[in-house]
């Protein structure tokens, strides 16, 4: 499954590795638990659905075996925890191929206008 693909699909798995690619396109690593904040985020600005943390945690572990992106397993600070929480650092592979893509996508290019709209009327 190619890139464009996974960016065009409009439902199961392949629209949700979708759209954690494209909020890694935004920041380019994030925490799993992070991510999923991100879409919802996201999917709740364009009124599309959320999916659900498992199906997030199943698109990342789908998009690591493609090579699109790196997880690494690893412990994030907390207040809550002074050893902190396990969980898992997920950086996208910028390769060419990725970027390309991501830089054509309607949906992470709409988003970004709404949101960049959103801070404008904030001045």
């Amino acid at each position: 499954m190619d890139i464009t693909t996974i960016l065009n699909a409009k439902e199961g798995i392949e629209k949700v590795m979708g759209d954690v690619l494209r909020v890694l396109a935004l920041y380019k690593r994030l925490w799993l638990t992070e991510i999923r904040m991100e879409i919802e985020g996201m999917n709740s600005t364009l009124k599309e659905s959320i999916p659900s943390y498992n199906d997030i945690k199943n698109a990342v572990k789908e998009l690591s075996d493609k090579g699109y992106i790196q997880m690494k397993k690893s412990y994030r600070g907390s207040l809550l925890h002074t050893s902190g929480v396990e969980d898992y650092l997920v950086t996208l592979n910028e390769t060419t191929e990725i970027i390309n893509a991501l830089d054509n996508d309607k949906k992470l290019l709409e988003y970004i206008r709404i949101k960049h709209s959103m801070f404008k009327n904030l001045k």
